[in-house]
């Protein structure tokens, strides 16, 4: 049997942006465990939100939001999350999964958040976020100093949720 589409149609996500500000919402976070960016419509439904008086919050891997995808949701939103494994390149690569050139690119893209957010005078926060397995710890350091460097608003810790084995 075939499973049912993950997919939300644009139709009901506006339907529920509208219903959420016709009852009084103030604000809604974009953040899931898969990667809300990659959502066709993605950035129309914030400028959507922004429209209908409702405050946006993103969290993403950062991936996908080059410089024109910032350009046009900073203004937008409230804060942007960016989830971030590993303060050194090699082990992002490695806790990611992914080549080493996608800490390049991400890394480029916080830069171009907190440039957009600093030139234009936007009240968007840009901080990241750093979920931890204690057999990563070595990263722990490593990230606070490439959030410093990057002049991030703000940057989290946090200790990844492990079920009762410690798993």
């Amino acid at each position: 049997s075939a499973s049912p589409s993950l997919d939300i149609p644009k139709a009901k996500a506006w339907e529920f942006l509208e219903d959420a500000a016709e009852i009084g919402v103030k604000g809604v976070s974009l953040i899931s465990d898969g990667e809300s960016t990659l959502v066709d419509y993605y950035a129309e439904s914030i400028e959507y939100a922004a429209k209908l008086g409702l405050k946006i919050g993103v969290g993403s891997n950062g991936y996908v939001l080059d410089r024109s995808m910032l350009e046009r949701i900073l203004q937008h939103i409230s804060y942007l999350r960016f989830n971030f494994p590993a303060g050194e390149r090699a082990r992002y690569a490695e806790i990611m999964g992914v080549k080493p050139a996608i800490y390049d690119k991400v890394m480029q893209h916080i830069r171009d958040a907190m440039d957009i957010v600093s030139t234009r005078g936007l009240e968007c926060n840009v901080n990241m976020n750093l979920v931890c397995d204690p057999k990563d710890s070595d990263q722990l350091l490593p990230f606070a100093h490439k959030a410093k460097e990057l002049g991030v608003h703000y940057a989290v810790i946090k200790h990844c949720a492990t079920d009762d084995d410690g798993v």
